[in-house]
């Protein structure tokens, strides 16, 4: 064998070793990826696809808190039940009962409280109610002659009533003059609450088995046009505000047939735009305003603008919700017992 042979079948063993490791090596690493995957079942040992289907399982399954979870969780809903408690009497504190009556009876009820509230003065010579006023839809039964029926007569109470209170404290807080009063049906969308998911139903179910239906307040909406000055507006918002009664103003609106601010400061340009080049002569002819001390020159002049209390009155229409939480009635709609 000469020498190039040698050296060619060198090479060829040099390349063959070199091809066999690399076969071994790529074994062993096919192995561990399949050992990694499949997982390694004599020493118990999970694969990667052993574990993501297990976790897929699990996924699916319901969610079981553990002890310490249902304890907060209780903890929680007792105090949440408190609170809800408290803030009920807090909210119901201003329900009036509703005195059973005949619709005879309700006829000449408000008949007779028709004249009583007409006859309420707003001030030392108007009354608050103006000449062309009428009670809305008690209209029928006040001046119509109308019996009320039996089905709609607690219905018919319970607006009276607030419409009366609400008369009573404009009255009270100086409105100069109601001139409608009607009652606003409010259509109330129920919003449905998102369901639970899966693993929460059986721990929503378990809380829910001893929680009373859910309570609605009767509510009743009232739309009322007036005549008023600023002070009494917001002396009337302020006790509608601050009712024991529970009673919120959703909106109100006013139109100012003459804005007493804008007229002043309108008429306070006009006066002084022609004395514009006459005070600038005199600060440049005079020499005694140099004199004056720097704090009289400084000093501002103060001009009331107006007076809210005396200012020209308007008319306004105020929206305004009152509930009842019925905890002066003996008996609910569903003639379950009132708390």
């Amino acid at each position: 064998m000469n020498k190039t042979k040698i050296i060619l079948a060198a090479i060829g063993g040099v390349i063959g070793v070199a091809v066999l490791g690399a076969a071994v090596f790529a074994y062993f690493s096919f192995a561990a990826k399949t050992a990694a995957m499949e997982g390694d079942d004599e020493n118990g040992v999970d694969g990667l696809e052993t574990v993501t289907e297990k976790a897929e399982q699990l996924s699916r399954k319901s969610v079981f808190p553990c002890a310490d979870s249902v304890k907060i969780l209780t903890e929680s809903r007792e105090k949440i039940a408190e609170w809800k408690d408290e803030a009920f009497k807090l909210a119901a504190r201003g329900d009036r009962p509703i005195v059973p009556m005949t619709p005879a009876q309700f006829k000449e009820f408000v008949i007779g409280e028709a004249h009583r509230v007409a006859g309420i003065k707003s001030d030392s010579t108007n009354t608050i109610c103006a000449a062309d006023f009428e009670f809305g839809p008690f209209k029928p039964y006040i001046a119509e002659g109308k019996m009320p029926e039996a089905e709609a007569l607690k219905d018919l109470q319970r607006k009276f009533d607030d419409a009366v209170t609400i008369i009573e404290m404009l009255a009270a807080a100086g409105v100069s003059t109601v001139r409608q009063i009607d009652v606003k049906d409010v259509v109330q969308k129920v919003e449905e609450e998102a369901k639970p998911k899966k693993g929460a139903r059986r721990l929503a179910k378990k809380f829910a088995k001893d929680d009373a239906p859910a309570f609605k307040p009767e509510t009743h909406t009232y739309e009322i046009v007036c005549k008023t000055r600023p002070a009494a507006l917001v002396k009337a918002l302020n006790a509608f505000a601050t009712s024991e009664r529970f009673m919120v103003v959703d909106n109100f609106r006013f139109a100012l047939e003459r804005d007493a601010i804008v007229a002043t400061f309108n008429g306070n340009e006009k006066k002084d735009e022609p004395q514009t080049g006459r005070r600038r002569r005199r600060r440049s002819s005079s020499a005694d305003e140099s004199e004056q001390p720097a704090a009289q020159a400084e000093a501002p002049k103060v001009t009331v603008v107006t007076d809210p209390a005396v200012d020209a009155t308007f008319d306004a229409a105020l929206t305004v919700t009152v509930h009842d939480f019925k905890s002066m009635e003996e008996t609910k709609e569903d003639g379950e017992e009132s708390k």
